[in-house]
């Protein structure tokens, strides 16, 4: 793959997801700044000026390597930002691997759900064949239940941060 995927403005019933830019930083800070989301991803809410410096990397679409392709989004719910949905996809490969966050505010009504299946849809249309994979703390049951809802299965095999790799059926090439 040539590196020019990049993420696009993605609509589901609900919610938007519309591209991560640095822009975004400021509204974002509120939205992740509840101590209940760092429970099982570590670290603790990070200030505009944090966010303003990992956006504009995030932003760039690329590692710095070209080894990785980084595709963020935030979602958004009548304009409001509540939450973001990213995938780290292989450069050369057939992996896609998730991640979502949803404000605490917003919690509990299948936002994660919903816009993370918007984001794996829009990525197998993009970059076939896609094989999807998350990595969940084993005691996130919130977490767990949207990579069930996406169809992805436990591994049982923990990385060195103590989370369990998700992964879907999709055959690799």
């Amino acid at each position: 793959m040539n590196g020019t995927l990049r993420a696009a403005l993605i609509a589901t019933e609900r919610f938007t997801l519309e591209p991560l830019g640095v822009h975004h930083a400021a509204e974002m800070t509120e939205v992740l700044a509840g101590s209940a989301l760092y429970k099982y991803i570590g670290g603790t809410a990070p200030t505009a000026q944090i966010l303003a410096a990992r956006y504009a990397a995030q932003a760039l679409g690329t590692s710095p390597d070209g080894r990785e392709i980084w595709l963020n989004w935030i979602i958004r719910e009548q304009g409001r930002s509540i939450g973001f949905v990213q995938a780290t996809v292989e450069a050369d490969g057939p992996a896609s691997d998730l991640a979502w966050v949803v404000g605490e505010a917003f919690q509990g009504r299948g936002a994660a759900t919903e816009a993370a299946r918007a984001m794996v849809a829009w990525l197998r249309l993009q970059h076939p064949p896609v094989r999807i994979t998350a990595s969940i703390h084993p005691e996130n049951t919130a977490s767990s239940a949207v990579a069930r809802h996406l169809g992805l299965t436990p591994s049982g095999h923990l990385d060195a941060d103590g989370e369990e790799q998700w992964n879907d059926s999709t055959p690799t090439p």
